[in-house]
């Protein structure tokens, strides 16, 4: 059951997990240069500190109370925001069209309405489709991705930045998401050798030359090690 508000003692025992709205807000603040990306984090640990041992929370970049993802940041800036809602611990919220990036409005008074899902114009948006069907087959395939628990990294620039890793029995897998419009150059504190990339559409499977690391603007880059 999912619990529509932010009260943690909902979760004790009367629900499964719970809309994660102060997430949301940090992620949507931070694409939109409001704030930094450092409040991603900063929201998830509070969601450690006041929420019950094991509480999930749904991670959202689009949904009904809200302008759409493609609208609100941009092509690019909607996929960065859904790279890290398939990457983050919890439950990812896919929402009404976002596979294809439809950009039908659902706010009132739309909400209230039916608006079917302009599936077409997945010829105009060719990368959302390729995107969904590629990081969906990515989680799948790793369990870490899916159930892992999840520790930050530091990087060079926080300010833009996310990094985090999630781990799960003998598998690590290391996320890095550029929320802004300009490249980044940088490093990140990764431990260890053994990082091979595994972000769809990579062009090589050779072991990365982390702690360096470049990202695009708006970019995500998934890495794997084995234990």
């Amino acid at each position: 059951m999912l619990a529509e508000s932010h009260e943690p003692e909902l979760l004790v025992g009367a629900f499964d997990f719970d809309y994660g709205w102060p997430g949301y807000h940090a992620l949507k603040d931070a694409i939109l240069g409001n704030r930094s990306a450092r409040a991603v984090r900063e929201e998830w640990e509070a969601e450690r500190r006041n929420y019950p041992k094991g509480a999930l929370h749904l991670r959202i970049a689009d949904n009904h109370d809200e302008k759409r993802a493609i609208t609100h940041f941009g092509e690019r800036g909607a996929l960065a925001a859904f790279a890290v809602v398939l990457t983050m611990d919890g439950v990812p919220l896919l929402y009404n069209g976002n596979e294809v990036g439809d950009a039908t409005e659902s706010f009132a008074p739309a909400l209230f309405e039916r608006l079917s899902v302009w599936w077409q114009v997945r010829e105009r948006r060719p990368e959302f489709p390729r995107f969904f069907e590629a990081m969906i087959a990515l989680r799948r395939a790793h369990p870490a991705l899916r159930r892992g628990e999840l520790a930050w990294l530091r990087n060079s620039d926080e300010d833009r930045v996310l990094t985090y890793v999630r781990t799960e029995g003998t598998e690590e897998m290391l996320v890095a998401v550029n929320l802004t419009n300009r490249a980044f150059h940088g490093t990140v504190e990764a431990t260890g050798a053994g990082w091979v990339e595994v972000t769809p559409g990579a062009a090589s499977s050779a072991p990365a030359p982390l702690p360096a690391l470049v990202l695009n603007a708006w970019a995500a880059r998934i890495f794997r090690k084995a234990k």
